[in-house]
């Protein structure tokens, strides 16, 4: 059963609850209004009958006939009932048959009137075989004397239920027929109605089957503020936010296949040079003084550049896994950048590369007052690969720079190079993990291709960013900033 069909019959089933409840309810509202419209109809005949009781019908010889036909005339039963209950007149018992008649002072309408009250109730009359209602009130003033009644005291007037039960028929047919009329109408806009909901709500369900086929490039057509309205901008959000993770799990996918290929590629190489050599040295070549030791150097070379490239791999792993923990504390950027540039001077010096460095002053004209935040150990760890590069890339006789300038709010730093640069079509690439501008030189060189990588992910974690800027033959300078204490 679908949403549309269940909210029809929903709909209808409330309908029909207020309806049935609606008739009910003004059915016997009306019947009570009928009823209590009665009662002052036999009020009203009521007070006639006592009139007329007290004035012509008094000494008249034929009052029982008279009172018979006025009361037939009026659509009433009338009774006159003595305080002991004897009944002495009814409308609707011969006058010959009266002393048939049963003793009234048990009914409930007389024993009230006989304690001086109003009483009314609603019966079947045992002596004349029909439903009536009833009022009885005693006479006012009560007989001193005998009249043509006896000594009646109590005035009973009442009317058939018949005519009542007939309006009430036909009340209910009115209100049954026109309840009809409302469910017939309350149906066509329960269908129109379930309708209008169901169709987004469909909507929203083909969407999502699609999606899940998918379809990633399905959205819902919001046409409302509403409820659905909401649900259908919801739904849509969630399929861009999937979509966009199914991208990034694509991407890193592919980046995850891409490291395993550059991985093992990276391995490969040193492991199958040291095989090689290895089994060159075993068939004999171990008892060569000219081979031997070359060989030998040769191997060690690539098992520490295998070690370099093993620990780097560890360490980006952990960066990137976020189990990388950072220690931020001020310290000085003079004496930090002295300290780094002092440990690197003996490779640049080996490779007969210049490295010297520009600290910054600050307002008080010394390097030693600037202080920055970070952590000094990761920061180290990037200034040391930055001016590694620098010097690898380089040229006999040329020069690496480590510079610092206080802008105010931090300070940046510098490493810049007059080495072979790096051209613009590798610019955009080459903080990415493995990425080479010159790979053979590279390889020659002992890099392991995550060392911008990993400058990258360390200067990030400091909320800043690292920058390059390169002409090829002149070359490099990669910068980045530091926060200074506020």
């Amino acid at each position: 059963m679908n949403i549309r069909t269940k909210l029809t019959l929903l709909l209808l089933a409330l309908s029909l609850f207020v309806i049935a409840a609606a008739g009910y309810f003004t059915t016997l509202s009306v019947g009570n209004s009928l009823r209590a419209r009665i009662i002052g109809e036999l009020s009203t005949e009521a007070n006639q009958v006592e009139f007329h009781l007290g004035h012509w019908l008094k000494s008249d010889s034929n009052a029982y006939e008279i009172l018979g036909e006025y009361a037939k005339a009026g659509g009433y039963r009338l009774t006159l009932i003595e305080r002991n209950g004897t009944v002495v007149y009814d409308s609707d018992v011969p006058r010959a048959e009266l002393a048939m008649v049963e003793n009234h002072a048990t009914r409930p309408e007389v024993a009230e009137a006989i304690r001086g009250g109003t009483g009314m109730s609603t019966r079947h009359s045992v002596t004349v075989g029909r439903d009536f209602m009833y009022l009885a009130r005693p006479l006012r003033p009560p007989p001193d004397t005998p009249g043509p009644f006896g000594t009646a005291s109590i005035l009973r007037v009442s009317i058939p239920l018949t005519e009542i039960n007939d309006a009430l028929g036909e009340i209910r047919n009115d209100v049954l027929l026109v309840s009809l009329l409302v469910l017939a109408i309350v149906t066509v806009i329960a269908g129109f109605i379930s309708g209008r909901l169901a169709r987004p709500l469909s909507v929203i369900a083909e969407t999502a089957e699609r999606v899940r086929a998918g379809e990633l490039d399905r959205r819902i057509e919001v046409r409302s503020g509403d409820e659905i309205g909401r649900l259908g901008t919801t739904l849509n959000d969630m399929i861009g936010t999937l979509n966009r993770d199914i991208v990034r799990l694509r991407k890193l996918e592919r980046v995850r296949t891409e490291f395993l290929g550059n991985v093992s590629h990276e391995l490969r190489t040193p492991i199958f040079a040291i095989q090689g050599m290895i089994e060159t040295l075993i068939n004999g070549a171990i008892d060569d003084p000219a081979v031997n030791r070359d060989f030998l150097h040769r191997a060690l070379r690539n098992t520490q550049n295998l070690n370099a490239l093993l620990n780097d791999l560890i360490e980006i792993s952990r960066i990137e896994s976020g189990d990388m923990k950072m220690s931020f504390r001020y310290f000085r950027i003079g004496e930090f950048i002295r300290q780094v540039v002092a440990e690197m001077l003996p490779i640049a010096e080996t490779r007969k590369v210049a490295l010297t460095a520009e600290l910054p002053s600050g307002p008080s004209g010394s390097h030693e007052s600037i202080e920055v935040y970070g952590d000094r150990e990761r920061l180290k760890q990037a200034l040391v690969n930055l001016i590694d590069n620098a010097v690898k890339y380089n040229t006999d006789g040329g020069w690496v720079r480590v510079s610092a300038v206080d802008e105010g709010s931090g300070v940046k730093v510098s490493v810049e190079d007059g080495g072979i640069g790096i051209g613009p079509e590798h610019i955009g690439r080459i903080f990415e993990r493995f990425y080479r501008a010159d790979r053979e030189r590279s390889r020659e060189a002992g890099g392991t291709g995550l060392g911008l990588a990993i400058v990258k992910h360390i200067i990030e974690a400091h909320g800043a960013a690292v920058s390059v800027e390169s002409t090829p033959g002149k070359g490099s300078t990669f910068q980045f900033s530091l926060n200074k204490p506020k």
